[in-house]
């Protein structure tokens, strides 16, 4: 099975900037812009990776230079999620991973993508919480292309029986939406 992982980044990080007028994803982490650590870790999960991005994100653009892009004038995170599959619509899958979330590990990327070979949906789970990547097979394809506004892949989730897959990594929880969050390591 070749799984495409799909990277969103093209969100508008509204709550974050609200808060302190900065662009999360630009944020410093250990020296380096936190979606340079979520890009590397995807990458290195091995799989085909698609980076989504707004336009207007020019230092993202160059951040994922040599990565696959797509530039989506988004209106929610179903739009977007629904783009990224239709740019990978000839893989057997996808792994989906918010770029907001530069602590998760590549080993927990692989270890949905591996689950999908016997679920066709996959939900990392850490300590009974429910996280991300999330991965689909491509039997839910035309659902998640038809996905729309704010959505994300929530609506797919409630009506399927899915796969919830308990990993050891904390940062399949922790995410960034604002700046208190940005703790380091």
């Amino acid at each position: 099975m070749e799984i495409g992982i799909i990277l969103l980044a093209a969100g508008t990080s509204s709550r974050y900037r609200a808060a302190c007028g900065r662009h999360k994803l630009l944020e410093p982490l250990n020296g380096e812009p936190l979606f340079s650590h979520t890009l590397r870790h995807a990458v290195a999960a091995g799989g085909p990776v698609t980076v989504l991005l707004r336009p207007e994100d020019k230092a993202l653009q160059q951040l994922a230079q040599g990565t696959p892009q797509l530039l989506i004038e988004s209106r929610g995170m179903g739009e977007t999620l629904a783009a990224g599959v239709r740019a990978q619509a000839a893989r057997d899958g996808w792994v989906v991973v918010p770029g907001d979330m530069p602590w998760l590990r590549p080993d927990s990327i692989r270890a949905v993508i591996a689950a999908l070979a016997e679920h066709s949906i996959v939900r990392a789970y850490y300590r009974q919480q429910a996280g991300h990547p999330v991965g689909f097979r491509r039997e839910h394809g035309a659902a998640l292309m038809a996905l729309h506004g704010d959505e994300g892949g929530r609506s797919l989730l409630r009506r399927v029986p899915l796969c919830q897959l308990a990993l050891d990594d904390p940062g399949c929880v922790r995410d960034v939406d604002l700046p208190d969050m940005l703790g380091e390591g």
